[in-house]
């Protein structure tokens, strides 16, 4: 059984903003279809786990990008699990151009759920079958909780629709990074880019659900915010912490 997973993407004209740039959700999008089809190999994708009862959900991410590619580029996205944290199961991810140069790396935490009951269970059987590897981690550190700006404001409101919702029957976790990205005005996406994304997945939106994003400066700079959607019975369903450069 090979690890990492690795698994070639063509960046197509819908993946790219009116810079001609790889929108961040877009990334998103490779690393989740590479993380379930490397799920599917290893014998716990949704095809398998869904027969016990059982799925996952990402609980949170941490993005790092060094170089954002454009349309027409090859991206390459090399995926693999890495051990568990308590009720996390970790996957790590590296990106690379047609050159094989890395051009960013993200860590993952996901939660097995029991689609029953809703409540995560430990993922250490599913886990602790696959072989041992020594692939040095893309990121070393788990990603934590992300602390609240005592300064925020409302910027926007989604309202949740049939293009938001996954096989899941909840939003997929790339329509909120299209929520973070939408916060921001296209000036800031002229003049600078993002270098790095933690976002932290807190509780499931469903179709016709109201969501409020709220969106802070951290600091002194133009270049730290804090950005969080909260749902119509006050639940924070998202928080995020975006660096731009």
């Amino acid at each position: 059984m090979n690890l990492p997973w690795r698994e070639d993407f063509k960046i197509r004209t819908f993946d790219v903003d009116f810079n001609n740039t790889v929108k961040l959700s877009s990334i998103f999008n490779f690393m989740q279809e590479s993380a379930s089809n490397n799920a599917e190999q290893l014998k716990f994708g949704y095809d398998d786990l869904i027969k016990n009862g059982l799925f996952w959900v990402l609980s949170r991410a941490k993005i790092q990008i060094l170089k954002y590619l454009t349309l027409g580029d090859e991206i390459i996205i090399e995926t693999w699990p890495k051990g568990t944290d308590k009720l996390f199961a970790l996957r790590d991810f590296r990106i690379y151009n047609s050159g094989n140069e890395i051009i960013g790396e993200a860590t993952t935490a996901w939660l097995l759920v029991d689609n029953k009951t809703m409540r995560p269970v430990k993922p250490d059987y599913l886990v602790g079958n696959i072989p041992q590897h020594n692939i040095e981690p893309a990121i070393i550190e788990t990603p934590g909780k992300i602390a609240e700006t005592e300064t925020k404001a409302e910027v926007a409101e989604k309202n949740i629709g049939y293009t938001d919702i996954d096989i899941n029957q909840h939003v997929n976790n790339v329509r909120y990074v299209d929520f973070v990205l939408d916060s921001f005005r296209m000036d800031q996406f002229k003049e600078k880019q993002i270098s790095t994304m933690q976002i932290n997945f807190l509780s499931e939106s469903k179709y016709e659900d109201k969501v409020k994003i709220f969106k802070g400066a951290i600091g002194n700079t133009a270049n730290d915010y804090y950005v969080e959607g909260v749902n119509q019975n006050s639940a924070k369903v998202f928080q995020a912490h975006v660096e731009w450069v």
